[in-house]
């Protein structure tokens, strides 16, 4: 894959302008742990899903959009983790260790779940087709 620096330009803007509105709207919001939420917006997803679909295609849009679905499950497990390990060990910085490891296990996964139900239901659409195509070529 070659670099392209101006993609690579128009990612830092998409992805450092959410992060930083979300950073802004953190600072303002009353409640820290409303204001939590915006902390896992999906800044580089959305970045990388418009590029990948402008540049790309959309099927490597689509794929890009699958890999952020399991990676976002792998967030919520990444969060209860290191909330449950913080709670109970009170070490900080071994339940991020803990909650890190957790997430990408959990995320790896996701996506092999993923792509194993994402394959069997282009099998059966395959599938589908095939005897549709059969059916109507035996109709007199």
């Amino acid at each position: 894959m070659e670099l392209d620096l101006r993609d690579l330009g128009i990612r830092f803007v998409f992805g450092g302008t959410a992060v930083a509105a979300c950073y802004i709207l953190l600072q303002h919001l009353p409640s820290k742990s409303f204001a939590g939420v915006f902390a896992a917006f999906p800044a580089v997803m959305a970045a990388a899903v418009i590029m990948a679909g402008h540049f790309g295609s959309s099927e490597q849009a689509s794929d890009i959009a699958l890999g952020a679905s399991a990676g976002m499950i792998g967030c919520a497990v990444c969060v209860l983790t290191a909330t449950f390990c913080m709670e109970h060990l009170n070490l900080w910085g071994l339940s991020l260790e803990i909650a890190l490891i957790a997430w990408f296990f959990s995320s790896y996964a996701a996506i092999t779940l993923m792509q194993i139900f994402s394959k069997k239901e282009k099998e059966k659409e395959t599938a589908g087709k095939r005897n549709f195509k059969i059916q109507a070529s035996e109709k007199p």
